[in-house]
Protein backbone atom coordinates (compact mmCIF):
# COMPACT_ATOMS: atom_id res chain seq x y z
CA UNK A 1 0.00 0.00 0.00
CA UNK A 2 1.33 3.38 -1.07
CA UNK A 3 2.33 6.41 1.88
CA UNK A 4 -0.77 8.09 0.21
CA UNK A 5 -3.33 5.11 0.41
CA UNK A 6 -2.32 5.25 3.83
CA UNK A 7 -2.66 7.87 5.13
CA UNK A 8 -6.18 8.26 3.59
CA UNK A 9 -7.05 5.37 5.20
CA UNK A 10 -6.32 6.38 8.25
CA UNK A 11 -8.41 6.99 10.80
CA UNK A 12 -7.49 9.33 14.12
CA UNK A 13 -8.92 8.33 17.54
CA UNK A 14 -12.42 9.67 18.24
CA UNK A 15 -12.55 11.04 14.81
CA UNK A 16 -16.39 10.47 14.48
CA UNK A 17 -16.88 12.74 17.76
CA UNK A 18 -14.58 15.28 16.29
CA UNK A 19 -17.03 15.62 13.34
CA UNK A 20 -20.00 15.86 15.74
CA UNK A 21 -18.50 18.30 17.69
CA UNK A 22 -17.63 20.44 14.32
CA UNK A 23 -21.29 19.80 13.82
CA UNK A 24 -21.71 21.74 16.84
CA UNK A 25 -19.76 24.63 16.63
CA UNK A 26 -21.58 25.37 13.13
CA UNK A 27 -24.36 25.27 14.47
CA UNK A 28 -24.21 27.23 17.06
CA UNK A 29 -22.80 30.11 15.01
CA UNK A 30 -26.22 29.67 13.29
CA UNK A 31 -28.54 29.91 15.91
CA UNK A 32 -26.97 32.59 17.77
CA UNK A 33 -26.55 35.09 14.63
CA UNK A 34 -27.87 38.67 14.90
CA UNK A 35 -31.48 39.10 13.72
CA UNK A 36 -32.41 41.25 11.43
CA UNK A 37 -32.79 41.87 7.51
CA UNK A 38 -30.10 42.53 4.80
CA UNK A 39 -28.00 44.74 6.84
CA UNK A 40 -26.85 42.26 8.59
CA UNK A 41 -26.65 39.06 6.37
CA UNK A 42 -22.74 39.84 5.82
CA UNK A 43 -22.71 39.70 9.45
CA UNK A 44 -24.05 36.59 10.26
CA UNK A 45 -22.39 34.82 6.96
CA UNK A 46 -19.43 35.94 8.20
CA UNK A 47 -19.63 34.45 11.73
CA UNK A 48 -20.85 31.36 10.46
CA UNK A 49 -17.68 31.09 8.10
CA UNK A 50 -15.80 32.04 11.01
CA UNK A 51 -16.77 29.47 13.11
CA UNK A 52 -16.45 26.78 10.62
CA UNK A 53 -12.80 27.92 9.92
CA UNK A 54 -12.46 27.09 14.06
CA UNK A 55 -14.42 24.04 13.52
CA UNK A 56 -11.73 22.75 10.62
CA UNK A 57 -8.77 24.22 12.77
CA UNK A 58 -9.96 22.09 15.88
CA UNK A 59 -8.94 18.99 13.87
CA UNK A 60 -6.25 20.14 11.45
CA UNK A 61 -4.03 17.92 12.80
CA UNK A 62 -5.20 14.68 11.77
CA UNK A 63 -6.68 13.38 8.33
CA UNK A 64 -10.05 13.54 10.34
CA UNK A 65 -10.12 17.53 9.13
CA UNK A 66 -10.54 16.48 5.53
CA UNK A 67 -13.57 15.06 6.79
CA UNK A 68 -14.59 17.72 8.63
CA UNK A 69 -14.32 19.76 5.92
CA UNK A 70 -16.45 18.44 3.38
CA UNK A 71 -19.22 18.14 6.28
CA UNK A 72 -19.03 22.17 7.15
CA UNK A 73 -19.12 22.85 3.58
CA UNK A 74 -22.36 20.18 3.29
CA UNK A 75 -23.57 22.62 6.28
CA UNK A 76 -23.38 25.96 4.51
CA UNK A 77 -25.07 24.55 1.34
CA UNK A 78 -24.23 23.13 -1.93
CA UNK A 79 -21.60 24.23 -3.77
CA UNK A 80 -21.47 26.06 -6.92
CA UNK A 81 -25.05 26.91 -6.69
CA UNK A 82 -27.05 28.74 -10.03
CA UNK A 83 -27.16 32.57 -8.84
CA UNK A 84 -30.59 32.57 -9.80
CA UNK A 85 -34.10 30.21 -10.61
CA UNK A 86 -33.44 30.33 -14.34
CA UNK A 87 -35.96 26.85 -14.75
CA UNK A 88 -37.44 24.26 -13.29
CA UNK A 89 -35.99 20.60 -13.89
CA UNK A 90 -39.79 19.10 -13.92
CA UNK A 91 -42.90 20.36 -15.18
CA UNK A 92 -44.78 22.58 -13.24
CA UNK A 93 -45.09 26.01 -11.44
CA UNK A 94 -44.26 26.53 -7.47
CA UNK A 95 -45.84 28.65 -5.27
CA UNK A 96 -44.09 30.66 -2.48
CA UNK A 97 -45.36 32.93 -0.13
CA UNK A 98 -43.53 34.98 3.10
CA UNK A 99 -42.97 38.43 4.02
CA UNK A 100 -42.39 39.45 0.33
CA UNK A 101 -45.73 38.59 -0.26
CA UNK A 102 -47.19 35.49 -2.83
CA UNK A 103 -44.83 34.66 -5.91
CA UNK A 104 -45.75 31.86 -8.84
CA UNK A 105 -42.84 30.60 -10.32
CA UNK A 106 -43.17 29.37 -14.05
CA UNK A 107 -41.50 26.43 -15.65
CA UNK A 108 -38.86 28.86 -17.15
CA UNK A 109 -37.86 30.67 -14.01
CA UNK A 110 -39.87 33.89 -14.07
CA UNK A 111 -41.99 34.50 -11.12
CA UNK A 112 -45.13 36.97 -11.02
CA UNK A 113 -45.70 38.46 -7.79
CA UNK A 114 -49.55 38.02 -7.11
CA UNK A 115 -49.72 40.17 -4.09
CA UNK A 116 -49.07 41.08 -0.46
CA UNK A 117 -50.41 37.34 1.07
CA UNK A 118 -48.84 35.60 3.98
CA UNK A 119 -50.45 32.41 3.13
CA UNK A 120 -51.57 30.82 -0.23
CA UNK A 121 -52.39 27.63 -1.70
CA UNK A 122 -53.42 26.19 -5.31
CA UNK A 123 -56.89 25.18 -6.19
CA UNK A 124 -57.00 21.57 -7.64
CA UNK A 125 -56.54 22.46 -11.01
CA UNK A 126 -54.17 25.70 -10.79
CA UNK A 127 -56.25 27.92 -11.70
CA UNK A 128 -56.99 30.05 -8.56
CA UNK A 129 -55.10 30.15 -5.32
CA UNK A 130 -57.21 30.82 -2.17
CA UNK A 131 -54.91 33.47 0.30
CA UNK A 132 -54.61 34.74 3.38
CA UNK A 133 -53.92 38.08 5.12
CA UNK A 134 -53.98 38.50 9.07
CA UNK A 135 -57.79 39.17 9.07
CA UNK A 136 -58.59 38.06 4.96
CA UNK A 137 -59.42 35.22 3.32
CA UNK A 138 -59.46 35.54 -0.41
CA UNK A 139 -59.79 34.22 -3.60
CA UNK A 140 -57.36 35.38 -6.95
CA UNK A 141 -56.92 34.45 -9.70
CA UNK A 142 -52.59 33.16 -10.73
CA UNK A 143 -52.55 36.91 -12.02
CA UNK A 144 -53.72 38.18 -8.73
CA UNK A 145 -56.89 39.39 -9.74
CA UNK A 146 -59.31 39.20 -7.07
CA UNK A 147 -61.93 37.26 -7.00
CA UNK A 148 -63.93 37.33 -3.35
CA UNK A 149 -62.99 38.34 0.21
CA UNK A 150 -64.31 37.55 3.74
CA UNK A 151 -62.84 39.12 6.73
CA UNK A 152 -62.33 37.08 9.62
CA UNK A 153 -59.85 37.33 12.68
CA UNK A 154 -56.39 35.87 12.02
CA UNK A 155 -56.59 34.00 9.43
CA UNK A 156 -54.31 30.94 8.40
CA UNK A 157 -53.51 28.01 6.62
CA UNK A 158 -56.47 27.87 3.49
CA UNK A 159 -57.47 24.64 2.07
CA UNK A 160 -59.33 23.60 -1.33
CA UNK A 161 -61.13 20.44 -1.38
CA UNK A 162 -59.97 18.39 -4.73
CA UNK A 163 -60.58 16.99 -7.42
CA UNK A 164 -63.41 20.10 -7.40
CA UNK A 165 -62.52 22.69 -5.49
CA UNK A 166 -66.25 23.50 -4.45
CA UNK A 167 -65.29 24.30 -0.69
CA UNK A 168 -61.93 25.81 1.33
CA UNK A 169 -61.38 24.82 4.88
CA UNK A 170 -58.96 27.67 6.66
CA UNK A 171 -58.27 28.33 10.11
CA UNK A 172 -59.68 31.79 12.13
CA UNK A 173 -57.60 31.88 15.44
CA UNK A 174 -58.76 28.35 17.27
CA UNK A 175 -61.85 27.99 14.98
CA UNK A 176 -62.18 25.50 11.72
CA UNK A 177 -64.20 26.95 9.40
CA UNK A 178 -65.42 26.31 5.92
CA UNK A 179 -66.90 28.53 2.81
CA UNK A 180 -68.08 27.45 -0.29
CA UNK A 181 -65.28 28.01 -3.35
CA UNK A 182 -67.49 31.02 -4.79
CA UNK A 183 -67.05 32.51 -1.19
CA UNK A 184 -70.73 32.14 0.29
CA UNK A 185 -71.92 30.00 2.82
CA UNK A 186 -69.09 30.73 5.35
CA UNK A 187 -69.66 28.89 8.61
CA UNK A 188 -67.74 27.17 11.93
CA UNK A 189 -66.90 23.60 11.74
CA UNK A 190 -65.08 23.09 14.93
CA UNK A 191 -63.14 24.66 17.78
CA UNK A 192 -61.33 25.03 19.90
CA UNK A 193 -58.38 23.53 17.31
CA UNK A 194 -54.63 23.13 17.30
CA UNK A 195 -53.08 25.67 15.14
CA UNK A 196 -52.38 22.86 12.18
CA UNK A 197 -53.47 23.17 8.41
CA UNK A 198 -56.52 20.82 7.62
CA UNK A 199 -56.43 18.32 5.19
CA UNK A 200 -59.20 17.64 3.16
CA UNK A 201 -60.00 13.49 1.97
CA UNK A 202 -59.37 13.68 -1.78
CA UNK A 203 -62.60 12.11 -3.57
CA UNK A 204 -65.22 11.96 -0.89
CA UNK A 205 -66.91 14.86 -0.01
CA UNK A 206 -66.54 16.52 2.37
CA UNK A 207 -64.41 14.79 4.72
CA UNK A 208 -61.76 16.82 6.47
CA UNK A 209 -59.11 15.68 9.02
CA UNK A 210 -58.22 18.20 11.90
CA UNK A 211 -56.48 18.16 15.07
CA UNK A 212 -58.42 19.19 18.02
CA UNK A 213 -56.99 21.58 20.66
CA UNK A 214 -56.55 18.34 23.12
CA UNK A 215 -54.44 16.86 20.42
CA UNK A 216 -57.17 14.32 19.24
CA UNK A 217 -57.00 13.47 15.24
CA UNK A 218 -60.81 14.18 14.13
CA UNK A 219 -62.35 13.61 10.38
CA UNK A 220 -65.55 15.07 9.91
CA UNK A 221 -68.07 15.96 7.17
CA UNK A 222 -68.43 19.27 6.26
CA UNK A 223 -71.46 19.38 4.62
CA UNK A 224 -73.59 18.20 7.74
CA UNK A 225 -70.97 18.79 10.63
CA UNK A 226 -71.08 14.69 11.58
CA UNK A 227 -67.95 13.26 13.29
CA UNK A 228 -67.05 10.25 10.71
CA UNK A 229 -64.28 9.17 13.40
CA UNK A 230 -61.30 10.53 15.88
CA UNK A 231 -58.48 8.94 17.22
CA UNK A 232 -56.05 9.81 20.00
CA UNK A 233 -52.32 9.62 18.24
CA UNK A 234 -50.49 10.06 21.55
CA UNK A 235 -48.36 12.67 20.20
CA UNK A 236 -48.57 16.16 18.97
CA UNK A 237 -49.07 15.99 15.23
CA UNK A 238 -48.05 18.63 13.20
CA UNK A 239 -48.57 17.81 9.93
CA UNK A 240 -51.34 16.26 8.13
CA UNK A 241 -51.58 14.79 4.16
CA UNK A 242 -54.31 12.63 2.82
CA UNK A 243 -52.65 9.86 0.18
CA UNK A 244 -54.23 10.80 -3.53
CA UNK A 245 -56.70 8.33 -3.49
CA UNK A 246 -58.24 9.47 -0.41
CA UNK A 247 -57.59 5.61 1.41
CA UNK A 248 -54.54 6.77 3.88
CA UNK A 249 -54.35 9.85 6.29
CA UNK A 250 -50.46 10.45 7.23
CA UNK A 251 -49.84 12.49 10.72
CA UNK A 252 -46.82 13.85 11.10
CA UNK A 253 -45.63 14.09 14.98
CA UNK A 254 -41.87 15.31 15.67
CA UNK A 255 -41.02 11.77 17.33
CA UNK A 256 -42.93 9.73 14.58
CA UNK A 257 -44.65 8.53 11.19
CA UNK A 258 -48.60 7.37 12.11
CA UNK A 259 -50.77 6.58 9.07
CA UNK A 260 -54.25 5.64 9.35
CA UNK A 261 -56.82 3.71 7.02
CA UNK A 262 -59.55 6.12 6.05
CA UNK A 263 -61.79 4.36 8.44
CA UNK A 264 -59.48 5.29 11.56
CA UNK A 265 -57.87 2.13 11.95
CA UNK A 266 -54.33 2.91 13.09
CA UNK A 267 -52.22 1.40 10.63
CA UNK A 268 -48.43 2.08 11.59
CA UNK A 269 -45.96 4.04 13.68
CA UNK A 270 -42.36 4.67 12.45
CA UNK A 271 -40.50 6.58 15.33
CA UNK A 272 -38.46 9.55 14.14
CA UNK A 273 -34.54 8.26 13.57
CA UNK A 274 -32.57 7.97 16.97
CA UNK A 275 -31.70 11.42 17.81
CA UNK A 276 -33.80 13.02 15.74
CA UNK A 277 -36.48 15.29 15.57
CA UNK A 278 -39.39 15.50 12.63
CA UNK A 279 -39.56 19.08 11.08
CA UNK A 280 -41.63 18.87 8.55
CA UNK A 281 -42.68 16.17 5.26
CA UNK A 282 -44.58 16.05 2.15
CA UNK A 283 -46.26 13.13 0.35
CA UNK A 284 -45.60 12.30 -3.56
CA UNK A 285 -48.60 12.99 -5.63
CA UNK A 286 -49.05 9.33 -6.09
CA UNK A 287 -49.41 8.79 -1.92
CA UNK A 288 -46.95 6.06 -2.51
CA UNK A 289 -44.00 8.16 -0.94
CA UNK A 290 -43.13 10.24 1.54
CA UNK A 291 -40.31 12.81 1.69
CA UNK A 292 -39.91 13.61 5.48
CA UNK A 293 -37.13 16.12 7.12
CA UNK A 294 -35.45 15.93 10.69
CA UNK A 295 -32.96 17.40 12.64
CA UNK A 296 -30.84 16.35 15.13
CA UNK A 297 -26.98 16.30 14.69
CA UNK A 298 -27.46 17.05 11.26
CA UNK A 299 -31.18 17.99 9.63
CA UNK A 300 -31.46 15.22 6.81
CA UNK A 301 -34.02 14.61 3.86
CA UNK A 302 -35.44 10.67 3.86
CA UNK A 303 -37.49 9.19 0.96
CA UNK A 304 -39.70 6.41 2.17
CA UNK A 305 -40.92 4.20 -0.58
CA UNK A 306 -43.76 2.24 -0.35
CA UNK A 307 -45.39 3.58 2.79
CA UNK A 308 -48.22 1.59 2.83
CA UNK A 309 -45.95 -1.82 2.99
CA UNK A 310 -42.31 -2.01 3.38
CA UNK A 311 -40.89 1.12 3.21
CA UNK A 312 -37.32 1.21 1.48
CA UNK A 313 -35.89 3.79 3.03
CA UNK A 314 -33.30 6.22 1.71
CA UNK A 315 -31.58 9.37 3.05
CA UNK A 316 -31.42 12.00 0.02
CA UNK A 317 -29.62 15.03 1.43
CA UNK A 318 -28.09 16.24 4.55
CA UNK A 319 -27.03 20.11 5.92
CA UNK A 320 -27.46 22.13 8.28
CA UNK A 321 -30.82 23.66 9.28
CA UNK A 322 -33.05 22.20 6.32
CA UNK A 323 -36.34 23.64 5.95
CA UNK A 324 -39.59 22.44 3.86
CA UNK A 325 -39.84 19.84 1.11
CA UNK A 326 -42.43 19.67 -1.85
CA UNK A 327 -43.05 17.06 -4.60
CA UNK A 328 -42.48 18.08 -8.64
CA UNK A 329 -46.05 17.22 -9.88
CA UNK A 330 -44.41 13.94 -11.57
CA UNK A 331 -42.81 12.99 -8.21
CA UNK A 332 -39.37 12.46 -9.85
CA UNK A 333 -37.66 15.27 -7.85
CA UNK A 334 -38.21 16.47 -4.50
CA UNK A 335 -37.61 20.60 -4.00
CA UNK A 336 -35.62 21.25 -0.31
CA UNK A 337 -35.82 24.44 0.77
CA UNK A 338 -32.63 25.46 2.74
CA UNK A 339 -32.89 28.81 4.63
CA UNK A 340 -29.14 28.55 6.15
CA UNK A 341 -27.85 28.28 2.91
CA UNK A 342 -30.37 30.77 1.32
CA UNK A 343 -30.72 27.87 -1.17
CA UNK A 344 -33.44 25.65 -3.00
CA UNK A 345 -32.09 22.33 -3.80
CA UNK A 346 -33.47 19.71 -5.80
CA UNK A 347 -33.66 16.40 -5.25
CA UNK A 348 -33.65 13.63 -8.23
CA UNK A 349 -35.87 11.09 -6.07
CA UNK A 350 -36.55 8.73 -9.38
CA UNK A 351 -33.81 7.49 -11.97
CA UNK A 352 -30.52 9.06 -12.13
CA UNK A 353 -29.75 10.60 -8.77
CA UNK A 354 -29.11 14.09 -9.31
CA UNK A 355 -28.64 17.56 -7.06
CA UNK A 356 -29.61 21.53 -8.33
CA UNK A 357 -29.21 24.19 -6.40
CA UNK A 358 -30.03 28.17 -6.78
CA UNK A 359 -29.23 30.32 -4.49
CA UNK A 360 -29.96 33.86 -2.96
CA UNK A 361 -33.96 32.87 -3.22
CA UNK A 362 -34.72 35.46 -0.44
CA UNK A 363 -33.51 38.28 -2.41
CA UNK A 364 -35.87 36.87 -5.49
CA UNK A 365 -38.77 36.50 -3.60
CA UNK A 366 -38.36 40.26 -1.58
CA UNK A 367 -40.27 43.33 -2.14
CA UNK A 368 -39.39 46.89 -2.15
CA UNK A 369 -41.43 47.49 0.97
CA UNK A 370 -39.65 44.47 3.32
CA UNK A 371 -36.58 42.87 3.53
CA UNK A 372 -35.75 40.13 2.11
CA UNK A 373 -36.05 36.96 4.19
CA UNK A 374 -36.91 33.30 3.06
CA UNK A 375 -40.06 32.37 2.11
CA UNK A 376 -42.71 29.37 2.59
CA UNK A 377 -43.05 26.70 -0.48
CA UNK A 378 -47.06 26.28 -0.87
CA UNK A 379 -47.46 23.44 -3.24
CA UNK A 380 -45.51 22.76 -6.95
CA UNK A 381 -48.59 22.31 -9.43
CA UNK A 382 -49.85 20.29 -11.17
CA UNK A 383 -49.79 16.42 -12.01
CA UNK A 384 -50.75 14.99 -15.51
CA UNK A 385 -54.49 14.72 -14.33
CA UNK A 386 -54.60 18.68 -13.03
CA UNK A 387 -54.24 18.40 -9.40
CA UNK A 388 -51.93 20.36 -7.53
CA UNK A 389 -49.20 18.88 -5.93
Amino acid sequence: MSAKRTLNSFRAPDERGAEERAWEVVRAAYRERAPGGRRHAFARRAGVVAASIVAVGVVALSPAGATVGRLVDRALGVQHPAPGLFSLPAPGRILVSGAGGTWIVAANGSARRIGAWRQASWSPHGLYLTVAARDELAAVSTRGVLQWTLIRPDVSDPRWYAPSGYRVAYLSGDELRDVAGDGTGDHLLAAPVEHVAPAWRPGHPYQLAYVTAAGGLVVRDAGTGAKLWSANPGVRVHELAWSADGQRLLALASTAVLLYAGDGRRLSTRPAPAGGSIVGGALSPDGRTLAVVTDGSSSTVTVYSDIARHPVVRRVLAGLELGQVAWSPNGQWVLVSWPAADQWVFVRVAGKPRIAAVSRISQQFSSRLTSARFPALEGWCCNARGAAG
